[in-house]
């Protein structure tokens, strides 16, 4: 079988979109001419960094309606199967292990039986939500009460400070939609396509289209500060996670750096020992190498592409340079930023690495070093999990979302001793929510869910957009009256908050004009707001 070069540009923008785990390891910052779009007045520096929950993290066991009636909803599919994932209720006591819990009589034999860890931990949001009419009960509030993950103190604490906020039912939504609608669709109704695909989904997080878009939303809002960044423009979407789609933009290419040691550095070209295919191709590596190593020679009708490539590879190259120079420099980023502090796994007990954690050090000491990097607005796109917890999901998610507490709360802390704590807005973002029913030790892929905004330009201490009935429909019985939830299909919530309208709340505070986030958000206009309320001026 043959393989056919590409053509040049197809070429160049698909070397562009390989990760750190394609062939080609390098930051091609270069490709793609600046978008010649507005920018905001000169202000100050402000920054987003998007934290990527791989895999589709089960949000519901991270905000919890602890009202009676939504709570035993909660309960009743929860507590269910060979290893229950029911969240404690408010106030119960720690079980030890070898001890018998006296709210669910089990003898509590290991560290990540949610018994072990205590009831789920109050908050009180600013904005009181009332009790749906299907969760409420005679003898329960009228409004209802929440709760977080037992294992996240430090999110409970931020939220009462004022320094976090939760987004309630955020999910991929092409027009608001209503459950008679998703059952019964016309011809002029709107549905996601391909909802619980992870890959599909998690490009729809990112750029509002399923898998194949070739622009993201990060990306595209940083093509808007290009004038204002100028000569920095390299540096305007920032990477720990290899190639992502959410900081390509017209113009905009992300800069892929590395973490470890406690130092961000810019990731290295290895082109010349890289081995393997590329589409489909077992010559095509060869080929360009051997093409890159002629064009010394100059300009031919045949190596024009390894021309162009050599010169964004030389771009790149410099690009690098000077990001570890500006990390580097004298009392700089390295010195100001400090390491997180340690991280104890609270299902083993043993002190162990955050990878979380170590990414938003990369991306403190990047934005520790902006001035010398030049730029004014930067876009961060970090990632980590699984959160694919189809089964064991106390041991696997409990750990995960510890690491995301304390890697928020140090994040926080590092850049408010920068004197930049409201310059620096991080949001949660995943693939979708889970089941709101167990499979047994787990959930499965499902539709809505709640995300966390944290920052000292947040409004925080409130629950943004409507948090959804809970229970799953059921026929009557001779003993049991029919049950009705107007918010959720079979097991998923429908959201009631786009991602859109989330992410353009972001860009906004960032400084992107109502013009230009009708052309980043082209559906926005579809949703009943486009400024959810949670970012300060």
């Amino acid at each position: 079988m043959t393989h056919k070069l590409p053509s040049r540009r197809s070429a160049l923008l698909q070397f562009a979109g390989l990760g750190v785990a394609g062939p080609l390891l390098l930051n091609l910052s270069a490709i793609g001419e600046a978008a010649a779009q507005s920018a905001p007045a000169a202000s100050p520096y402000k920054a987003l960094v998007c934290i990527f929950l791989t895999g589709g993290n089960d949000s519901n066991n991270l905000l919890i309606a602890t009202d009676q009636g939504s709570f035993l909803q909660y309960w009743n599919a929860r507590f269910l199967g060979t290893d229950p994932i029911a969240l404690m209720p408010p106030g119960t006591a720690a079980a030890p292990v070898g001890q018998t819990s006296p709210l669910t009589k089990r003898v509590i034999s290991s560290t990540a039986m949610p018994e072990h860890w205590g009831g789920v931990l109050p908050i009180t949001p600013l904005t009181a939500q009332t009790v749906p009419a299907a969760n409420a009960t005679a003898t329960g509030t009228k409004q209802r009460t929440f709760g977080v993950h037992p294992l996240m103190p430090t999110t409970q604490s931020r939220f009462a400070a004022g320094r976090l906020a939760v987004i309630a039912n955020v999910g991929t939504l092409l027009a608001p939609l209503t459950k008679a609608a998703y059952l019964k669709p016309t011809a002029t109704t709107l549905i996601p396509q391909r909802l619980f695909s992870h890959a599909d989904q998690q490009s729809a997080w990112q750029s509002g289209h399923v898998e194949g878009s070739g622009t993201g939303w990060g990306g595209l809002i940083g093509d808007t500060f290009a004038a204002v960044n100028g000569a920095a423009t390299d540096f305007t979407a920032v990477t720990t996670a290899g190639n992502t789609v959410y900081l390509d933009g017209a113009g905009t290419r992300p800069f892929r750096i590395n973490y470890g040691k406690n130092r961000a550095t810019a990731q290295n070209v290895t082109l010349l020992s890289a081995t393997g295919t590329y589409d489909e191709s077992s010559v095509l590596l060869a080929e360009l190498r051997a093409g890159l190593q002629e064009s010394s020679l100059g300009p031919s009708a045949t190596n024009f592409l390894m021309v162009d490539y050599a010169a964004a590879v030389t771009r790149s190259i410099n690009a690098s340079v000077v990001y570890d120079a500006a990390l580097g420099a004298a009392g700089g980023a390295y010195s100001q930023v400090a390491a997180p502090p340690p991280f104890t796994d609270p299902i083993s007990g043993k002190v162990v690495d955050n990878p979380l954690a170590d990414q938003l050090q990369a991306v403190a000491e990047t934005a520790a070093a902006h001035a010398l990097l030049g730029v004014q607005r930067e876009m961060f796109f970090v990632s980590y999990g699984s959160f694919d917890t189809h089964d064991s999901q106390n041991s696997r998610q409990g750990l995960l979302l510890a690491q995301l507490d304390h890697a928020l709360a140090y994040f926080d802390s590092a850049m408010t001793s920068l004197g930049m704590g409201d310059q620096m807005t991080a949001f949660t973002a995943s693939d979708f929510n889970r089941t709101f029913t167990t499979n047994g030790d787990g959930t499965d892929h499902a539709w809505g869910g709640h995300h966390l905004v944290s920052g000292g330009a947040v409004k925080g201490g409130d629950i943004y957009g409507a948090y959804p009935t809970l229970g799953i429909d059921r026929a009557a019985t001779a003993t049991t009256p029919a049950f009705v939830n107007p918010d959720a299909v079979g097991t998923a919530f429908i959201p009631t908050t786009s991602v859109d309208a989330y992410i353009a709340t972001l860009a906004k505070w960032m400084g992107v004009t109502p013009s230009q986030l009708a052309v980043i958000f082209p559906r926005l206009s579809s949703f009943p707001t486009a400024d959810l309320g949670f970012m300060k001026a």
